[in-house]
């Protein structure tokens, strides 16, 4: 494969597929019935499920709080079964990003097998969809991992907290006040929840930003990635809700405007 595709062909079709959205934003993405010319290997929904993996890479790249773009590709040597990430950046690609990956790549094997050791003998090595894994396998091992990326990208995290966490809480009082807390239904409690989770998860986070030589202890960084993860669930809820059109449907109903087609 190294010999029939250019790495720059790659990063062509990452940025064809992603266009000019937001990180995260292929998500509402419909990549299921896309069709590759150079495969991977020989099974299209792993092939599928490539691309969200390469998006997450590319957002664990940024580091800067504002003007970097990131691009991801990967290439799959069968033969010296080897994995080639090809990195592009609108500028020159920083010194420190490809530390930053090796860190976070070299990890994933020992978090490979802490989970393989849990599926037993009897579970098959290699599986389509991942099982279900109890939340504290490898706990210690992820909270680094989750750790190491945190504060690789603390300058972009802030600059998001900054730009959207004052509003959605506006909008979460908002819906407060007009439901009634004990009558939040639905996608409605997995909102308030989400945000709850954000805000005790940056408590720690703030300290951290406050002085630039503290230090967050273990039990701090459990906090914040305990709090992170649950946010997490709650909003995969939120925004899957409606054909993720549930954010918007819910500011229509706050607005008091009635509600008659899915806003698209």
């Amino acid at each position: 494969m190294f010999n029939e595709l250019n790495p720059h062909h790659l990063v062509a079709l990452m940025s064809h597929i992603l266009g000019d959205k937001q990180a995260g934003s292929s998500r509402r993405l419909d990549i299921s019935s896309l069709s590759f010319k150079h495969r991977i290997v020989d099974n299209q929904p792993t092939n599928v499920r490539t691309l969200p993996i390469l998006d997450a890479i590319a957002n664990i790249s940024v580091s800067q709080a504002r003007h970097q773009v990131i691009a991801v590709a990967l290439q799959l040597d069968h033969q010296k079964e080897e994995i080639c990430l090809t990195i592009t950046e609108n500028q020159d690609v920083r010194k420190g990003l490809p530390n930053h990956l090796r860190n976070v790549w070299r990890n994933f094997p020992t978090l490979s097998n802490e989970y393989a050791s849990q599926r037993g003998p009897d579970k098959p090595e290699y599986q389509l969809e991942t099982p279900p894994m109890p939340v504290d396998v490898a706990l210690t091992l992820k909270q680094q991992i989750f750790r190491n990326i945190y504060l690789y990208s603390l300058e972009k995290q802030m600059r998001r907290i900054k730009k959207w966490f004052q509003e959605l809480g506006i909008f979460v009082k908002a819906l407060v006040r007009r439901r009634g807390f004990s009558n939040l239904q639905g996608v409605e409690v997995n909102l308030y929840n989400a945000v709850l989770a954000l805000l005790r998860a940056m408590e720690p986070v703030f300290k951290l930003c406050d002085n630039s030589s503290s230090q967050l202890t273990n039990a701090e960084w459990a906090k914040v990635y305990n709090q992170s993860m649950k946010a997490n669930e709650d909003v995969r809820v939120v925004l899957d809700a409606r054909d993720g059109t549930g954010c918007e449907v819910l500011a229509e109903e706050l607005k008091g405007m009635p509600f008659l087609l899915p806003i698209t």
